[in-house]
This record gives structure tokens, sequence and C-alpha cells, in this order.
């Protein structure tokens, strides 16, 4: 069962940090050009390239973190004291 809830924890954090991942590097880079030409008031353009493998890797990463957190979380839950 630790491990069961460790791997959705796992899932639902690794979508979350894709998702995170893709708004950080895709809305970013086109917001920030628009914003500061408003503010200039000269024209402003922003291009974005995104690959598959940076959003793996996020997702990766987010994965790992939530599946290890959520296992020792439990881990330590279930343990006796002394």
């Amino acid at each position: 069962m630790i491990y069961l809830r460790s791997i959705l924890t796992g899932i639902l954090s690794a979508v979350v940090v894709a998702g995170l991942w893709i708004v950080a590097t895709v809305v970013m880079p086109l917001l920030i050009p628009l914003l500061l030409s408003r503010g200039t008031g000269s024209g402003g353009i922003g291009a974005v390239s995104i690959g598959s493998g940076s959003i793996l890797v996020a997702g990766l990463v987010g994965f790992v973190a939530g599946f290890y957190w959520q296992f020792r979380r439990l881990s330590n839950r279930r343990m006796p004291t002394r």
C-alpha cells in the first residue's frame, strides 16, 4: 500500500511539475516582451521552442520528488517509536 500511494503521488507531482515547466517555458517568453512593449511603447516579439525531452526530464524530476516525499512520509508513520 505504501508503494501504491507513493507511485500515485509521484504521477500526480510529475504532471504538476511538467505543467509548470510548460507554463514557464512557453507563456513567460511570450508574455515578457508583450509587457515590455506596453511600457516602452515599442514593438515586442517573442518566440518559443520547447522539446519533449525537457518536459520528460521535468516530469521525471517531479515523479522522483513526489514518490520520495510520500514514501518517506508513510514509512516514518508506520515505524514504531522506541
